[in-house]
């Protein structure tokens, strides 16, 4: 650790916003690192056998300060290094908290085959703690604070068919908090999720991964294809912009990565007016490749951005995704 004389004291010093004002609920415990589901360090677990309780905010803040004082002495954290969200710049030394990830169920309305959880039995599934009173416990003592940087990612799970989501949302919005981004299967409509969208306070990421419904039902092992581009098309009519519904496409090789299964969804993409898309591949299939993929996975993702490019489309790419294409340009 650097001398004590050596301490930051012009406030700008690298560090990242989830360390100095965030909250990521998971399962059974809660994190302030949004890079946990990568790097999986348990040390960066700060509360265990986490189940709702209310917060006793003077130990996490504190917890909080010891990272803060090191990166203030031009030292990074051990759990942090390397992360890609650690950035230069003005920090404040105020206690707040704008930035939220809600992992903290698992139960869901599609059984994806690339999920471990749709293997889980269903019991252990729909096990979760309510966060609502949580958050309005924050809220209520003052530490709520809608910043221009604040975050708030719902995982899950299905976060529409979790029973406090709307009041959750609804919460966030009437206090004026903006990049809320909803990670969602499309199966179930949410009333109060298109209102955020209207008002331009959230974005809506919907993962479908094919194109037609055959491949759909064996992705996604339910029959709700013509279901979720129905609430898309809704979504779509009833926001102010589209570019806000995101419909992203998990590459898996040997399930739908043919040139016609990604013709066949860019097709759906067109015919329902979709502005934005957005592809990863499929994570653990990326995990038992790296860093030796094969080419055929360099064709399939040159093949997607071309289709991305001749009809105009927004978009975002994943890390599995951009991991690859830097492999190959030997980045990584």
């Amino acid at each position: 650790m650097a001398n004590i004389d050596e301490t930051n004291n012009s406030g700008i010093y690298k560090s990242c916003y989830w360390v100095n004002s965030g909250l990521h609920f998971t399962r059974n415990n809660i994190r302030f690192c949004c890079y946990e589901y990568l790097q999986l360090k348990d040390e960066n677990i700060i509360i265990s056998d986490y189940n709702g309780k209310k917060l006793d905010y003077e130990t996490y803040f504190n917890i909080k300060e010891k990272y803060k004082t090191l990166a203030k002495n031009n030292t990074i954290h051990p759990n942090c290094n390397g992360c890609m969200y650690l950035v230069e710049e003005l920090w404040s030394d105020e206690n707040y908290f704008d930035h939220f990830i809600f992992n903290h169920w698992l139960n869901c309305n599609s059984k994806c085959i690339y999920c471990g959880q749709s293997t889980l039995p269903r019991n252990e599934r729909k096990q979760y703690y309510n966060v609502y009173p949580v958050i309005k416990d924050i809220k209520n003592n003052k530490l709520l604070k809608a910043t221009k940087d604040n975050c708030i990612v719902f995982g899950g799970g299905e976060p529409t068919i979790l029973k406090e989501f709307d009041k959750l949302l609804n919460l966030f919005c009437e206090e004026n908090f903006n990049n809320i981004r909803i990670n969602s299967s499309g199966i179930k409509y949410s009333h109060a999720l298109t209102n955020a969208l209207k008002n331009r306070r959230a974005s809506l990421v919907i993962s479908v991964d094919s194109g037609t419904k055959d491949k759909y039902i064996q992705i996604k092992q339910v029959n709700a294809f013509d279901k979720v581009w129905s609430n898309i098309r809704e979504y779509i009519k009833k926001s102010n912009g589209s570019s806000d519904i995101i419909i992203k496409y998990i590459l898996f090789p040997d399930f739908n990565t043919s040139k016609e299964d990604i013709d066949n969804f860019f097709n759906q993409v067109v015919k329902n007016n979709v502005e934005k898309v957005s592809f990863s591949v499929e994570q653990a299939w990326y995990n038992n490749h790296y860093p030796d993929f094969p080419d055929s996975i360099y064709d399939t993702i040159d093949y997607f951005l071309e289709k991305i490019e001749k009809n105009s489309l927004e978009y975002e790419i994943y890390c599995e995704a951009q991991n690859i294409i830097n492999c190959r340009k030997g980045d990584i």
